[in-house]
């Protein structure tokens, strides 16, 4: 007997009234290839909102890695600027641009990141020592984000010893462990299974709806839209179109004014 999984969806999250918690405003970013000088982003705005999950798609190479990396502070824009949590974000200072994403974001990578050595338990429970838990508060905080994961009963094998979708699962709950403002996934489905994948999606969609988080997701996986609260549509560099899935019965996806600004 076969059991099919079906899937499942939170209520739609109303459109957001209050001040965005990401802004990029008119940002541009280039790359030298070799000898020549390739122009990913120019003139590109957009304004990401908490409590939902957004997804920036698009095919490889229309510029949506580069937006994340420069909305997370990976990256810093070689022109105009980007905002969160209501302040400039600073990428000219180092330092206070590293306590930033210490205290306020986490990361979730399409390959994991784990360390091969530590426990799932330890892999969530690492970062927490850099904010300045003590080993009980970051073990007891570890064991709870484990547990939102589905991933208690797992929490002291090591990575050789999960699947793909519970590695994602662990990285996910590193991230939640430090109770980010801001969760960042690059392609977090790519390298997982259909099941395994929904799951992912599932799991960022209700951070981002129970804790008020705002999640920002790259993919190019058709999976990952009937999840999102928003999708942000790239081609060559731009936001072509700023749609919500639970209203495109209602609507065509919203074209954007070059720059990404919506019409």
């Amino acid at each position: 007997m076969i059991v099919q999984r079906t899937a499942s969806r939170m209520p739609a999250a109303p459109r957001p009234s209050g001040a965005p918690s990401l802004e990029a405003r008119r940002v541009a970013k280039s790359f030298m290839a070799g000898v020549v000088r390739v122009q990913v982003l120019q003139g590109l705005s957009v304004a990401v909102y908490p409590g939902e999950l957004t997804l920036i798609s698009g095919p490889s190479g229309c510029g949506k890695s580069t937006l994340l990396s420069l909305l997370s502070g990976l990256q810093p824009a070689d022109d105009g600027e980007v905002r969160a949590l209501g302040a400039p974000l600073p990428t000219g200072d180092k330092r206070a641009l590293e306590r930033f994403r210490l205290l306020h974001t986490g990361f979730v990578f399409q390959g994991f990141n784990l360390f091969p050595a530590l426990t799932a338990r330890e892999q969530v429970q690492l970062p927490l020592g850099y904010l300045g838990q003590d080993d009980r508060q970051a073990a007891r905080r570890a064991s709870e984000a484990l547990d939102e994961v589905g991933l208690s009963h797992r929490a002291d094998l090591r990575p050789s010893q999960l699947s793909g979708g519970e590695k994602q699962r662990v990285a996910i709950a590193r991230a939640l462990a430090k109770e980010p403002r801001l969760l960042f996934a690059d392609e977090p489905t790519s390298a997982l299974d259909a099941e395994n994948g929904q799951r992912v999606v599932e799991l960022l969609h209700r951070i981002a709806r129970l804790h008020g988080t705002t999640v920002l997701c790259v993919s190019h996986d058709p999976r990952a839209v009937r999840h999102a609260d928003r999708v942000l549509s790239m081609e060559d560099g731009v936001i072509c179109n700023d749609w919500r899935p639970a209203e495109a019965g209602a609507a065509e996806p919203v074209p954007a004014r070059p720059g990404g600004i919506p019409v």
